[in-house]
């Protein structure tokens, strides 16, 4: 069967809507409590302590660039994909009807609406807890380039939560674009990776396999090892991109990106080649958590 936009978009839609209703999401704002506790409150006790405003980007990018939320975030993300793709008693007629290839491609197009959408919450959720006390400009606010000059007085080390790598090399909403393009390419990688081995027949040891790199990736990141950049997990946070003063990078974003977009072609053409010859029988189901 010929490729069909109406249809490739018919699936993502159906699979999008679906995915929007999933009670899973309440995790999303269960994991906002650490994230809030760990990144939020400390930024702002160090606004409320100097008399000064907060970027109302800055604790954003500080979750897009930290360690912990990097690691649950994706988690999250998977559970919440976990379901997908959806395989009911229809199938076969659903399939016969749209196509196998603009069934496949419908579920990449759904897997990255997905993503952005789940950055856009992300987003969201750290943007109402500071917007009494942010201000809207690019550029820095006085708490995150002057607070740790006070000789941590409130114990909280502004330097761990946003990084002078991107304050001294980067204006504020470039950082943001730049954290979350990295991270959603990520979050798409670890879904299409899901995705292929749904495909194979093996959506439970995928699921392990993707959630294991993670874990993996992100210990590698908190012990800065040269290993790091083995993995996709190091190259879905911006600051370590950077040098601290010098204006050179320790690897380049754009390099990144395009290692995310070659990797996801590659699981990309694995998958639309694959799904020509899978049984339905192997595809459905969701991973018992």
């Amino acid at each position: 069967m010929n490729l069909a936009i109406k249809s490739i978009l018919f699936v993502a839609g159906s699979e999008y809507a679906r995915w929007l209703k999933n009670p899973r999401f309440l995790l999303v704002l269960a994991a906002s409590v650490p994230i809030h506790e760990l990144i939020v409150r400390p930024m702002m006790r160090a606004a409320e302590e100097m008399a000064q405003p907060l970027n109302m980007f800055e604790t954003s990018i500080a979750v897009a660039n930290s360690g912990f939320s990097l690691l649950l975030f994706p988690l999250i993300y998977l559970v919440l994909i976990a379901p997908f793709p959806t395989v009911d008693g229809n199938m076969l007629y659903y399939l016969a009807r749209m196509g196998r290839r603009n069934w496949i491609l419908g579920e990449m197009l759904f897997q990255l609406l997905s993503a952005v959408s789940f950055c856009a919450v992300i987003i969201g959720v750290t943007l109402v807890q500071t917007v009494g006390i942010s201000f809207l400009a690019d550029g820095w606010s006085i708490p995150v380039t002057d607070y740790d000059k006070l000789g941590n007085v409130g114990g909280i080390h502004m330097g761990t939560l946003i990084a002078p790598n991107l304050y001294y090399q980067l204006p504020p909403y470039q950082a943001l674009f730049l954290s979350y393009i990295l991270l959603d390419l990520f979050l798409v990688l670890c879904s299409m990776a899901f995705l292929l081995g749904c495909l194979y027949g093996k959506k439970l040891l995928s699921f392990l396999l993707v959630a294991a790199q993670l874990a993996l990736g992100c210990g590698l990141f908190v012990t800065r090892s040269v290993l790091m950049w083995a993995l996709p997990f190091s190259h879905c946070v911006l600051s370590i991109h950077y040098q601290k003063y010098f204006r050179r990078y320790v690897f380049p974003p754009w390099l990144s990106v395009v290692l995310f977009a070659v990797l996801l072609l590659v699981l990309g053409v694995m998958a639309y080649r694959k799904v020509q010859k899978v049984s339905i029988d192997m595809i459905g189901g969701d991973v018992a958590l």
